[in-house]
This record gives C-alpha cells, structure tokens and sequence, in this order.
C-alpha cells in the first residue's frame, strides 16, 4: 500500500506535471491532498485541470487550506482585491476560476480521516484540524497541543512549506513541504511525500518518505509574463518567484518587511511601502 502526499501546489503546474510523471512509474494507491491547490501562480485552471484528472484516476482524499477559503469567502462577499502587492496575485486567480471551482473548493473540509484496510486511521489537514491556517513552525507548541489532543496516530499537514517528520507522544506528524514553493534553501525543487505500509512487529505501520525533485522552473516563470500576473502581484509575486529560484521565502520575507516598515495589515500595505520592500530584499 502506496499513497503519495502533496501540500501547498500554489498554482504551480510544472511541479504537478512533475510529480505525476513521478507517480506513473510508482502506481501509489491513492492520493492525498492537503490544500493550498491554486493561487500565485499562473494560468490557475492548468492546475485545477490536473487535478480533476487525477481525481478521476486515483482514489484522491482531499482537504481546501487557506487559500481556497480565501477565494470562497472572495466569491461570496468581494474582498476589494485590485492589481497590487497586496492582494494581485489572489484578484488574477479569482478573475480566471469558474463558480464550479468554487463549489468543488465548498465540499472540501477543512480536516478528514482517512481509514484504509488494517492501517492506522490518518488525519488529514491543512494547518491543523481546527484550523486551516494555524502554522506549526511558527509555533511549536501549537504543534504539540495538537498531537496530545490527536485521537488518531497519525497527522498529515501543510500550509508551513516545512517539510519534516516528527514524533512525538507515541504518533507521527508528516509535513510532505510544497510542491509549488519549496521552502529548502536550495530552490528548484518540488516537495512531496509518500507513505507506504508496512508491517512492523505483527502491526501495520505507515513508514513516511520524504521527496525532492526537479521540474521546468524556467518554464514556469516563464509563464508569469505571458499570463499578465506580473502586473496583477506586483511586488509579493516577484519575492515569490525569488523563492522559486533560490528555495528561501521571500515572499514571507516581504510580509514581515512591509509589517515593520508601515504596522498595517498586508491588505491595507500602500504600494509605496511595498516599493521600500521590493528594494531592501531586491526583488
């Protein structure tokens, strides 16, 4: 038993074309996606193409991170996104998904279980189980409290692009890090991971592997031009596409920034500030 585990593609379609070519010669049993499918990224119904595909190949157990309840939340009541730093790159991704994109995103929960044969029960989330945006390398003992209150064995979970495993009080914390936007220092890279099960002193086990591999990074930027999203994301997309290259979060980098320079929200940064940034972390 094979199941492949993927977090946070944030839109980029050349790191799935990647890892399905990497799923085709390994025949996994199924799929499991832990949220953060689109946004920041160009040309979002590539992404989402795939992803029905595979849904419709696989045995696909999925959850909607953040970002999805941003676009949901978006669709209903208009955020007031417009071409900026601030909020671009999400107005060009809410201008070119359709109502149905938004229905399938609905009838994703924010957690699952996962029962499979005779192997230990898995939870499934984006952040946490309560919460799509609770962000365990920010706070590690947000990430402890939830492993006690766990009731199953294992935690599967994204949205920090760390990816790691831990173990702590008797169960198993799998981060499989970003597919889209690799969080490794290295840059390049699309990271994912498999479980596999497997039978330890008479017990069925689910022994976790972490994945790195390489995908068309230059195509992919590319495409950001010919798509116009560089004119919606302005400076956050150019700090994102830094971290493609070079695997440091630059796009997290900039927040911060921007934060220290003006103490406003993200969303009410004024352009000008955005500007300070871009020249500080030379993006």
């Amino acid at each position: 038993m094979k199941l492949a585990v993927i977090s946070d593609v944030h839109g980029n379609y050349k790191a799935l074309e990647a890892f399905i070519a990497y799923i085709e010669k390994e025949k996994p049993d199924g799929i499991i996606g832990l949220g953060d499918y689109v946004t920041d990224s160009p040309y979002p119904q590539r992404t989402l193409k795939m992803l029905y595909m595979l849904m419709r190949k696989y045995p696909f157990y999925m959850v909607r991170g953040n970002r999805e309840e941003y676009l949901i939340q978006n669709y209903h009541e208009p955020q007031g996104w417009k071409p900026s730093s601030a909020n671009g790159a999400l107005y060009y991704t809410a201008m070119n998904i359709t109502p149905q994109d938004i229905d399938f995103f609905e009838n994703l929960k924010i957690s699952e279980k996962i029962e499979i044969e005779d192997y230990p029960v898995l939870t499934i989330c984006h952040g946490t189980p309560d919460d799509s945006r609770g962000n365990f390398l920010t706070d590690e003992s947000l990430r402890d409290k939830t492993m006690e209150k766990l009731d199953t064995e294992y935690l599967l979970g994204g949205h920090s692009h760390n990816q790691e495993v831990y173990e702590y009080c008797g169960k198993v914390y799998l981060n499989p890090g970003s597919l889209g936007v690799a969080i490794d220092g290295i840059g390049r890279r699309a990271q994912f991971a498999m479980l596999c099960g497997v039978e330890k002193e008479e017990k069925k086990v689910w022994e976790p592997k972490l994945l790195s591999i390489d995908y068309d990074v230059d195509g992919f930027l590319a495409d950001y031009a010919g798509s116009g999203l560089d004119g919606y994301g302005m400076v956050l997309t150019r700090a994102l596409k830094k971290t493609l290259l070079t695997g440091i979060n630059y796009f997290y980098l900039a927040v911060v920034e921007a934060w220290k320079i003006s103490g406003k929200p993200v969303a009410e940064t004024p352009e000008e500030v955005w500007n300070q940034v871009a020249e500080k972390l030379e993006v």
